[in-house]
């Protein structure tokens, strides 16, 4: 998916919420299942979304456009096959 409809789409899902940037955590994968169920601890019917970018590319310039809204996140290093850009609110069970 291009830059321009996944960041549309996410910030779609994400005013459906209260909250604000900072109250969400945006991350790239290549492995979704282990990263935001296992790493994050996210419920699987939690509050999340998640698209496959075009490229690592694309995908690395909308982290860059949500870190700088300041979601919380870590800058990833590019990496092969990490097109995943995913995003969740934050809770008292998730890790961040």
């Amino acid at each position: 998916m291009d830059y321009q409809t996944v960041i549309k789409r996410i910030e779609s899902y994400m005013s459906k919420f209260e909250g604000d940037y900072p109250d969400w955590y945006f991350g790239i994968t290549k492995d979704l299942d282990e990263k935001l169920f296992e790493s994050h601890k996210v419920e699987e019917d939690g509050t999340w979304i998640a698209f496959g970018a075009d490229t690592e590319e694309v995908a690395k310039k909308i982290e860059k456009y949500f870190l700088d809204k300041k979601t919380d996140g870590n800058p990833t290093q590019l990496e092969e096959g990490a097109r995943i850009v995913y995003a969740y609110k934050k809770n008292a069970k998730t890790t961040p």
